[in-house]
This record gives C-alpha cells, sequence and structure tokens, in this order.
C-alpha cells in the first residue's frame, strides 16, 4: 500500500471518501459496497475494512453513533471535518504512481514462452474469456449505482477493458503465427 496524504493509504483514502459519499454509513454496508464492488483490489480487501474503520476513528477522520435499538450495537459512521479536509487532499494528491497501473495478466505474459504453443492459445482464450466476464460485471455494477462522475469511471474502465481485448487478439494472432 502506498502511503498518501498526511500518511493515510490510498485503501483509507478510498474507504474515507466512501464513507464520505454515502454517509452515515454502517460498517457492514461498507463491507457490502466493497463486496460488490467489480474494483478487485476493493473486492479483495474485504477484511481490511474493519481495521481500517477503527485506524479512520482513532485519528479522528470519521466518527461513530450508535444506532438507536439496535441490539448488535451498530454504528453509523460519519466522516468529520478533518476526515472531509483530507479527502479534499487525498483527491487532490495525485503522483506518477496512478497513471501505470500494476497488470498481472501483463506480467505474466511475459513469461508465456515457458508454456507450450496449445498452452499459450488456451491461456489467451481464458484471459480474453476473464475480460468478457469483467466487463459484464462492470456493466451490472454500473447499473446498480449512483456516485458523481460515475460514468466518466464507467467509461474509463469500460475503455481499458475494451484494448486490454484488443491487446489479447494481438497477442493470440502472434502466438497462432509463430512457435
Amino acid at each position: 500500500m502506498s502511503k498518501a496524504t498526511n500518511g493515510i493509504t490510498e485503501y483509507e483514502g478510498a474507504l474515507l471518501a466512501l464513507v464520505l459519499r454515502q454517509q452515515p454509513v454502517t460498517a457492514y454496508q461498507l463491507f457490502k459496497a466493497h463486496e460488490q464492488s467489480p474494483v478487485t483490489s476493493f473486492n479483495a480487501s474485504k477484511g481490511q475494512v474493519y481495521p481500517a474503520i477503527r485506524r479512520l476513528k482513532e485519528r479522528e477522520l470519521i466518527e461513530a453513533r450508535k444506532v438507536a435499538g439496535d441490539g448488535r450495537n451498530s454504528e453509523v459512521l460519519s466522516a468529520t471535518e478533518a476526515g472531509r479536509k483530507l479527502v479534499r487532499d487525498w483527491v487532490d494528491d495525485i503522483d506518477p504512481s496512478h497513471i501505470i497501473l500494476d497488470d498481472p495478466l501483463r506480467t505474466r505474459m511475459l513469461s508465456l514462452d515457458l508454456l507450450s504453443r496449445e498452452e499459450k492459445l488456451a491461456w489467451v482464450a481464458r484471459a480474453k474469456g476473464l475480460v468478457r466476464r469483467r466487463a459484464q460485471v462492470v456493466e451490472e455494477y454500473n447499473q446498480s449505482v449512483d456516485v458523481p462522475f460515475q460514468q466518466f469511471a464507467y467509461r474509463s474502465v469500460m475503455e481499458a477493458l475494451r484494448v486490454k481485448n484488443e491487446w489479447l487478439d494481438e497477442l493470440l494472432s502472434h502466438v497462432a503465427s509463430t512457435d
């Protein structure tokens, strides 16, 4: 995890921004938002939600209020003024590491020469299937949420998936014509 503004991690910044957008919100609602997110780093980090909330509360970036009459001791969370300011700083604090994203598929492709021709063809076919499925998930997710600038985020992801699919088509053509 990279450190962003004022020592907050990228994940904590994104979580705090989500709290700010959805407040008042429960920790469980945040957990469900992560679970349903097509963003793989969020979806994989569901176990980080509760510890991150605790850290944000300790830093007084979010405040919790008990839900009256709830036997489970649920709390609703809201960003404090300091949390709101930190989200503004986090949004504004962009750097070159935010531009080129890690791509495990691309990294694995660099060692594709270890596979047989048939295995390479199967690998590309599996990757294309995963890209198609991810596009379907993103499409469904896009229809289920309403957040500011959502259409820009949606178009960015879909364009990246389109380019990834074209890249895989080129790789498939190369593999099919060699070996």
